[in-house]
């Protein structure tokens, strides 16, 4: 099962490598793979059981996906230390503007999905 589930994740993988030589877009492929895979998903394409398994696999052992990026950004230490102030402000500001762009999304999808309840009521209500 488990198999079929990394055939599953590099062929998304490959679609986003093909996609990407054929547009130029200006994204990474694995965000395309990403994208196709989730699009997969919802479609039903694949199956959630199918990368599930593999999917927590991945998750136990992230630890280990992460510490080769953070030795590779410990090779440009001198470039982080000539622009760290611009560096903090922009993580800074962005994560401020992420915040508060996620709490207006979330109060604007919970008014709307509110007021379509409250429409439903009062439709059933009236029946």
């Amino acid at each position: 099962m488990i198999l079929k589930a990394i055939l599953v994740v590099f062929g998304c993988l490959f679609i986003g490598q093909v996609i990407i030589a054929l547009t130029d877009l200006p994204l990474p492929p694995s965000v395309i793979g990403l994208v196709v895979l989730f699009l997969a998903l919802q479609s039903g394409l694949v199956k959630l059981a199918t990368v599930e398994k593999l999917a927590k696999v991945l998750m136990d052992y992230l630890v280990l996906l992460v510490i080769p990026a953070c030795i590779s950004i410990m090779q440009y230490l001198d470039i982080i230390r000539d622009d760290l102030w611009v560096l903090l402000v922009g993580v800074g500001v962005s994560t401020v503007l992420v915040l508060i762009s996620t709490a207006g999304s979330y109060t604007w999808l919970r008014k709307l999905q509110k007021s379509r309840y409250q429409a439903h009521q009062s439709g059933v209500d009236d029946v």
